[in-house]
């Protein structure tokens, strides 16, 4: 999966979750579909942990500077 937007692969689980819930598929598409939205929710926990990394360090910054 090439680097996507967080939104469009929030999207895409959504959608995998709907598709499971609704025992839409069989049981060989519903095991892919299942590994697939694992590892979107993998790379989404990743993403979150850089974006709340980022805004912690943006945070820090922002004191700094209001100390001075």
């Amino acid at each position: 999966m090439a680097k996507e937007k967080f939104e469009d692969q929030m999207q895409r689980l959504e959608l995998i979750v709907k598709t499971l819930e609704g025992n839409e598929v069989g049981l060989d598409e519903a095991i892919k579909l299942y590994e697939e939205g694992l590892l979107i929710a993998q790379k989404l926990s990743e993403q979150l942990k850089t974006f709340e990394n980022k805004i912690a360090s943006l945070d820090g910054q922002k004191d700094q500077k209001d100390e001075l």
